[in-house]
């Protein structure tokens, strides 16, 4: 048989059960008064919950009337517990308009809030998530990402969308037990990394680029992408003092994740450690920032040499695209990505080369 624990959604004054103790004993408030050395006053508020019963008065009143001490403290306890909840509730109620403000559709489509749940559980939750006490500490908390956002401003992007897909991935990164930052081990691991471009498998490349960044450092996760947010990339440093590249699938292409993540490496390398560098769609226009460049610049040479750039031009068949490819040891759809960039051929030329990635199950 199946037995579940009694959980009230209520709670009495513990006024209301001295007052019945009081009924039993015949023992009138002002008779107790006298046995505990308190007034009546003190007794008659405690009766009607005005003052709460503290532990030197659970005392006294054990002595009084034989309930013991720990009885009274429970029941105070409980009580104010429960008053504070009600205070709580009401003060949610008068802030659930945030929840206009936040990807909701998405969190729960992520198991992040529960499926049914009233708007004020549902705040809660979300609270909870983002891991701030109420409105104000939330809004402090999205000041202080703004401050530090380093994004396009010509994208209908959400900053409340871009704080919930960041909390995913400082969630994330939490569980990866990353070694020192150390620079120059994070330049060799991106050489191996490099070479996991030619991997199609998640359950291969995921798990390895990961463990590659961690020895160095670096915390590497991929998260799915949040409605709203507009977000393939991003990167910051933590208060480990360790650095975080957050990346998305929000295209699905390899060639655009790769190139994405050795953007992001080197705003691990060069960038400021108090800055949050997050990548948008169509974000190559004259908004485009310097630190911005750079690091288009490093990921395209990185991937693809430089003094190797003028081979593209002579590619004219998937097979030299193949061939191309192994010669450089990365995945071929990432030379049909950067011929497609740069015109050289249509952008419905090659796409069966280019991979679709998909997240692994160790993924957040």
């Amino acid at each position: 048989m199946t037995t579940y624990p009694f959980s009230p959604d209520y709670a009495t004054p513990p006024g209301w059960t001295l007052e019945e103790k009081l009924e039993e004993l015949s023992m009138s408030q002002a008779e107790l008064a006298r046995r505990t050395g308190l007034s009546t006053k003190h007794i008659n508020q405690i009766v009607r919950g005005k003052v709460p019963i503290t532990t030197e008065v659970a005392w006294r009143l054990e002595r009084a009337t034989g309930v013991p001490d720990r009885l009274w403290n429970n029941l105070e306890s409980r009580y104010q517990e429960h008053q504070a909840r009600l205070a709580e509730e009401a003060d949610l109620a008068e802030q659930v308009d945030l929840l206009e403000l936040l990807p909701i559709a998405s969190m729960v489509k992520l198991g992040i809030l529960t499926k049914r749940a009233d708007r004020v559980a549902r705040l809660r939750e979300a609270f909870a998530f983002l891991g701030v006490s109420d409105r104000p500490a939330w809004n402090a908390t999205l000041d202080n990402y703004r401050v530090a956002f380093r994004k396009s401003q010509a994208h209908d992007s959400n900053d409340g969308a871009i704080a919930v897909w960041l909390r995913m991935g400082e969630l994330a990164a939490s569980h990866i037990d990353c070694a020192p930052w150390s620079p120059d081990r994070f330049r060799e691991a991106l050489i191996a990394v490099r070479a996991l471009t030619r991997e199609t498998d998640p359950a291969v490349w995921h798990p390895a680029l990961v463990a590659e960044c961690a020895a160095a450092g670096v915390c590497v996760v991929v998260t799915h992408e949040i409605e709203g947010a507009r977000t393939h990339g991003a990167t910051r440093w933590l208060r480990s003092g360790r650095p975080l590249i957050q990346l998305s699938l929000r295209f699905r292409w390899s060639d655009i994740f790769w190139f994405t993540f050795f953007h992001e490496a080197k705003h691990v390398l060069d960038g400021s450690k108090r800055a949050i560098y997050i990548e948008q769609p169509n974000g190559d226009g004259e908004d485009r920032s310097e630190e911005e460049r750079q690091a288009d610049e490093f990921a395209s040479n990185f991937l693809i040499p430089k003094q190797r750039t003028r081979v593209l031009r002579t590619i004219g068949s998937l097979d030299d695209v193949e061939l191309f490819a192994a010669d450089l040891g990365i995945h071929p759809g990432i030379v049909v990505g950067r011929l497609q960039h740069e015109d050289i051929w249509p952008h419905t030329h090659g796409n069966g080369l280019r991979q679709r990635l998909t997240l692994s199950a160790s993924a957040a």
